[in-house]
């Protein structure tokens, strides 16, 4: 009488053991002895301890505060050689075309800054540069927009649509008579 055989519970041929699985027949000669139950007995469910949302050691103290690190942003400052006056430009606003020229009271669909406040303004194209931020190389750089009078950087003439890199101490001109003139300063 063994449970695990094909067998079990069925008519087989007459002998001392099954010709199936081997086990011996006849119960009294044998010393098989039948167990009280051929399945597992049934265990009662488990209890499970609440999950607690505190780390341990925290008793029912909240969840520390989360710190927020926020990475300083590089800045670009044109001072204009002649006035001081400065115009600064940040990287998160430069990661478009931030553009470098004269509004005259003309609202831009593009952002512009305006520089038509200093001396000679007037050599300034309306969209005469625009200064972007190269996240490869980590640096501001500028492009000349086809301006009228051009853009002078370190008194290289820039060609137009073509970016180069800036960084603090350059000279920037707008127009070749030397009159719009300003410094770079990045931090």
């Amino acid at each position: 009488m063994n449970p695990q055989c094909d067998y079990f519970e069925r008519a087989v041929p007459e002998g001392d053991c099954c010709p199936y699985c081997g086990e011996p027949l006849n119960m009294e000669s044998s010393s098989y002895q039948e167990p009280d139950s051929y399945y597992p007995p049934v265990e009662p469910p488990r209890q499970y301890e609440p999950i607690s949302s505190s780390p341990p050691g925290y008793g029912n103290a909240p969840a520390p505060i989360r710190t927020v690190v926020e990475v300083p942003t590089a800045s670009l400052k044109l001072i204009h050689a002649t006035c001081g006056e400065v115009f600064v430009i940040d990287q998160n606003s430069a990661m478009n075309k931030m553009y470098l020229g004269r509004q005259d009271g003309i609202p831009s669909e593009r952002p512009v800054i305006d520089v038509s406040t200093v001396p000679f303004a007037e050599r300034v194209s309306r969209l005469h540069a625009y200064v972007t931020w190269d996240n490869y190389t980590n640096s501001f750089t500028i492009v000349d927009d086809n301006s009228t009078n051009g853009t002078i950087l370190n008194n290289q003439t820039l060609t137009p649509q073509q970016s180069y890199p800036l960084k603090t101490g350059d000279r920037l001109e707008f127009g070749r008579e030397h009159k719009v003139i300003f410094r770079i300063e990045i931090s």
